[in-house]
């Protein structure tokens, strides 16, 4: 392609084509740029479907396996019964021995108690 001479003339009256051919252009590029970020946002939207969707396969599957086999065991092999029963029972000493130590006249509670007492009357 050879190139092309224009006048001082014609270079003066394409002055504001050239403006015109830029803001064209500029609008062009624009508008790739907007298509090239929407099919970046729908690969984004497409991976950010398929986490969750193997996130979701996974919780499902755990979900089965309690629901298949440890349920069945705990029906089977149920220990209810004798945590109660451990736990009444270490609750209850708990209590006697609490008031074994708060019984005694040397206790904090019972010297505290005194001294709030004989202040007040």
């Amino acid at each position: 392609m050879a190139k092309k001479y224009f006048s001082k003339e014609k270079i003066k009256e394409m002055k504001g084509f050239e403006e015109i051919m830029d803001l064209v252009i500029d609008e062009e590029d624009q508008v790739e740029v907007e298509k090239k970020r929407k099919e970046i946002e729908k690969y984004n939207d497409t991976y950010q479907l398929y986490n969750f969707l193997e996130n979701e396969n996974a919780r499902l599957e755990k979900l089965a396996l309690f629901f298949g086999k440890k349920l069945n065991n705990y029906q089977k092999f149920n220990q209810t019964n004798l945590i109660l029963e451990k736990q009444s029972t270490k609750c209850s000493d708990s209590k006697s021995e609490l008031i074994k130590k708060l019984v005694r006249e040397d206790s904090h509670i019972n010297n505290s108690l005194s001294t709030l007492f004989n202040t007040l009357f």
